[in-house]
């Protein structure tokens, strides 16, 4: 895909932050999409976006949208959000389109819960952690494969929050969401908050933790990235919290080599381009050292989420890939 490409060979690895086992890397560009959108947090801060069950009796996988407004609104993957019957995370990044009414997928990250507690859903700025959004989306990917539309493995996700909260030493809450595990951690996230900071014309982050790569991160538009800066660091945040004080002492400057050779891995990466929930185009990236997901829209790559292959080898998913570089799907 000429997008992916092009788009990478103009990312530059600019400033080192760390703060104990976590480092980041601030990737910038001279040029950002042009295309004008709201973020999740902004566009329901203002009224533009309302979030509900698809009926009163609700649907765990989906979630209702109306975007009341004049523009369009980027929902991420991974987002959470919170209210309703159960919090849910966002399955993949959707662009929906002004003045729309569509049906999201979402994955519940509150297992014990399944009651009102508000009409309409709000946010509370937090994003699942990136080890969780990589597991969802390698399940949502081998959906995807087999026509299963963007759905993930929802026993999947509360296996991980589980087990997450036992590496976490975290004591269980009575609906195991994922929302307590981050109360819980507080304040030790905010400690590593401070250390990061968004610069001039980001647009991304690769992040390390304990020496090793975590993922990339990329938000195409500058303003955007700087509203949602947060949120994304806080989710390796959660991650790092594991090992946070086990002393480990990465050495920077060969990071910064690393992550040179990461964006040269992305872009070569192979590239699965389909139809997106609205507006645009679902892309699964995949190399022999990265995997992840993102959209394009108009020829211009919005949004990439993308991580660490643990094998080495790519996912379990993408053993079924296509020897094809390019796999266009529409549906």
């Amino acid at each position: 895909m000429a997008q992916i490409k092009e788009f990478f060979s103009e990312i530059k690895v600019g400033a080192k932050q760390n703060h104990k086992n976590m480092t980041l890397y601030c990737l910038l560009s001279a040029d950002q999409a042009p295309v004008d959108f709201l973020t999740l947090d902004n566009a329901l801060t203002t009224g533009a976006l309302c979030v509900s069950e698809v009926t009163e009796g609700g649907s765990v996988p989906e979630l209702k949208v109306n975007n009341k407004s004049d523009q369009k609104i980027l929902l991420l993957d991974g987002e959470e959000l919170v209210g309703a019957k159960q919090n849910r995370v966002l399955n993949t990044t959707i662009l929906i389109a002004p003045k729309s009414k569509t049906n999201i997928p979402v994955s519940c990250v509150e297992q014990g819960r399944w009651s009102y507690r508000s009409k309409h859903f709000g946010s509370q700025s937090r994003s699942m952690s990136a080890n969780l959004r990589k597991r969802q989306s390698e399940t949502v990917t081998m959906n995807l494969r087999e026509g299963r539309e963007f759905r993930s493995n929802q026993g999947v996700v509360w296996d991980e929050i589980e087990q997450k909260y036992s590496r976490m030493a975290t004591r269980p809450s009575p609906t195991m969401a994922m929302a307590d595990l981050y109360e819980s951690h507080k304040d030790a996230t905010e400690a590593y908050l401070a250390a990061f900071r968004p610069v001039f014309n980001q647009v991304g982050i690769i992040v390390f933790i304990d020496g090793a790569v975590a993922g990339i991160e990329i938000l195409n538009k500058f303003q955007s990235f700087r509203e949602i800066h947060s949120k994304l660091v806080k989710s390796y945040v959660m991650d790092a919290l594991e090992t946070a004080n086990q002393n480990c002492r990465p050495n920077h400057q060969s990071l910064r080599a690393r992550a040179s050779k990461l964006l040269e891995s992305a872009q070569m990466s192979r590239i699965e381009e389909r139809k997106s929930v609205a507006l645009g185009n679902d892309l699964r990236l995949e190399s022999e050292r990265l995997m992840g997901s993102g959209l394009e829209f108009e020829d211009q790559i919005l949004q990439l989420s993308i991580f660490g292959s643990e094998s080495g080898r790519g996912t379990a998913a993408g053993s079924r890939m296509r020897k094809a570089s390019v796999r266009r799907e529409r549906k």
